[in-house]
């Protein structure tokens, strides 16, 4: 009771909308560091994943218009739109600041090689810092953009 209380107070504090993913459409792999998020599909359906207590416990999971999900705060998380078509979504954040962390941007991007191969058990990694998605959404997997044409 609780938690759906805090959920709903932070509702008008937010101010999110509806956002439109186009098809095949990922929202790369984040984290919020402030803020668990419950999103509620209005759309379309979506391919969902998180991961919480470093890489411990992986959920993935499709969901539908008219179902909602929690992703926890601090978990890495993503969602796809699986559909050829537009789909749509509400996300709700559970502070007005969330903070946000795009994980493959900020690490091939921020940490100093040094730190990335130490992280990589000593392999050297060359990362076209160029190729590296900054907008959201990005284009999905190849096998759905296949399957809806968009190749």
């Amino acid at each position: 009771m609780t938690r759906a209380y805090f959920f709903t107070s932070e509702v008008q504090k937010s101010g999110e909308v509806p956002r439109i993913i186009q098809p095949c459409g990922v929202v790369l792999p984040h984290i919020y560091p402030r803020a668990s998020q419950i999103y509620y599909i209005i759309k379309g359906e979506f391919e969902l994943g998180f991961i919480e207590d470093n890489a411990a416990n992986f959920t993935g999971h499709i969901i539908k218009e008219g179902q909602g999900t929690l992703f926890p705060q601090g978990s890495i998380h993503y969602f796809i739109n699986t559909q050829c078509e537009n789909s749509s979504l509400v996300a709700v954040a559970s502070s007005e600041d969330p903070g946000r962390i795009d994980v493959a941007t900020s690490f091939f991007k921020a940490l100093p090689p040094s730190m990335i191969s130490a992280a990589l058990g000593g392999q050297k990694v060359k990362i076209d810092e160029n190729k590296l998605p900054t907008v959201d959404p990005a284009q999905g997997t190849e096998e759905c953009r296949r399957r809806c044409n968009l190749l």
